[in-house]
């Protein structure tokens, strides 16, 4: 019984050594914050080529472009430098599903320093709209807020400079390889406004 269980203690204590420390080592994302990088006027189908109420033009299928910056630090604890390979995150509004960037942007992180990140992630609001209308959940949580996807949406556009509505990175994941090529995958997530 003794042998038994210090061949256990054994094995956790160099279970302990070994793995332990290196998961400390991972790098740290953090969400910043956000910044609006330019914004349109809110607007869906625009009227094009109006001459006059006989030639009322069309409606084109476009709407009013929202563009922020998610800045990301990325800190590196370890002393030996890693490389960020790619990183991806899903950004909500409201709890509402967005977007989801990808970068395949590679950047190093010298051992024990802090780089920075900007995502600029671009919306337009027909898709906007058009996303927030799929999926049962979303369609019963507006029902339940008493809304609709284009006022949900007209209000993220106008009040976003306010920042007056829950921004969130969810699902963020990044793949950093060390300089063996060794991969090292950290997940993150991030509220902005920090409150």
């Amino acid at each position: 019984m003794k042998k038994a269980l210090t061949i256990i203690v054994a094995i956790v204590a160099a279970f302990g050594f070994t793995i332990l420390p290196a998961l400390a080592q991972q790098p740290v994302i953090t969400l910043e914050r956000v910044d609006v990088a330019s914004i349109q006027p809110f607007f869906m189908k625009p009227r094009v080529d109006f001459k006059n109420e006989k030639e009322t033009g069309k409606d084109l299928a476009v709407g009013a472009m929202l563009s922020l910056g998610y800045v990301l630090t990325i800190k590196n604890p370890g002393k030996a430098p890693v490389m960020l390979d790619e990183i991806s995150f899903t950004t909500s509004f409201d709890g509402f599903e967005v977007a989801t960037p990808m970068v395949y942007d590679d950047q190093w992180i010298p051992g024990g320093k802090t780089n920075e990140l900007r995502v600029v992630v671009a919306s337009e609001t027909m898709p906007t709209v058009g996303n927030l209308m799929v999926g049962a959940g979303n369609v019963t949580r507006m029902q339940e807020m008493k809304t609709t996807a284009g006022v949900l949406v007209k209000k993220w556009w106008e009040t976003v400079g306010d920042f007056s509505f829950p921004i969130e990175v969810t699902n963020g994941t990044a793949l950093f390889k060390d300089e063996k090529g060794k991969e090292i995958r950290v997940t993150f997530s991030g509220k902005w406004p920090k409150k």
